[in-house]
């Protein structure tokens, strides 16, 4: 492991130790972070594949009522019911923070659509692929809540991993390494001078 390019000196010692004990707190901080994102990760790859299937499930169900009614009322009249349909589909967007990461909600709410088709032109399969799709459209949107959190927490995950390896792999062994050096460097001339000044004490007794 390279050292760092210092003089050997104390003050070098006494700022190299600093700089040390700041790595180390600073490792120790981003290894936690790491682990209780990683923990935040996990739980939402559980959650998306709970939702994933309960959205496949909603969407396989919604587009079979839609096969369904097709074939009982035709594609021409279900294009005309789809354009006097009167429903507000909403979708609210909020957030919070983990870990200094935003993580979005997405909320689309399941309304009542109430009674949308005339009775004379339509019957019940209308109203079955509404009600179907009205369902799996609150699936989808937590879904995209739930993949989105896992994409940024996955991101954020990376980026502490790389700065836990930087620090752990490169800045504190390359600290150690050179706070050794100075600090054997100084003994030796500690010792060094001992020598010297026994020498002198030795010649001025002679």
């Amino acid at each position: 492991m390279t050292k760092l390019n210092v003089p050997p000196t104390k003050s070098s010692a006494l700022s190299i130790g600093k700089s040390l004990d700041f790595a180390r707190e600073g490792f120790e901080l981003l290894d936690q972070k790491r682990r209780i994102l990683v923990l935040e990760l996990m739980g939402h790859l559980d959650k998306a594949r709970r939702v994933q299937k309960l959205a496949d499930e909603a969407l396989a169900e919604a587009f079979a009522a839609l096969k369904e009614a097709q074939l009982s009322s035709g594609s021409a009249l279900l294009e005309k019911e789809a354009l006097a349909v009167n429903v507000d589909h909403g979708v609210e967007l909020s957030g919070r923070r983990v870990m200094g990461i935003d993580i979005p909600e997405v909320t689309a709410p399941e309304i009542e659509p109430g009674v949308q088709f005339g009775i004379s032109i339509s019957n019940t399969t209308s109203d079955d692929v509404m009600k179907t799709f009205n369902k799996a459209l609150k699936l989808v949107g937590d879904l995209a809540e739930v993949e989105s959190a896992v994409f940024r927490l996955a991101i954020e995950v990376k980026k502490t991993q790389r700065r836990v390896n930087a620090l752990e792999k490169i800045f504190l062994p390359q600290y150690r390494e050179t706070l050794k050096y100075i600090n054997a460097t100084l003994e030796e001339r500690d010792r060094e001078d001992m020598i010297i000044m026994k020498m002198i004490k030795q010649r001025r007794e002679e």
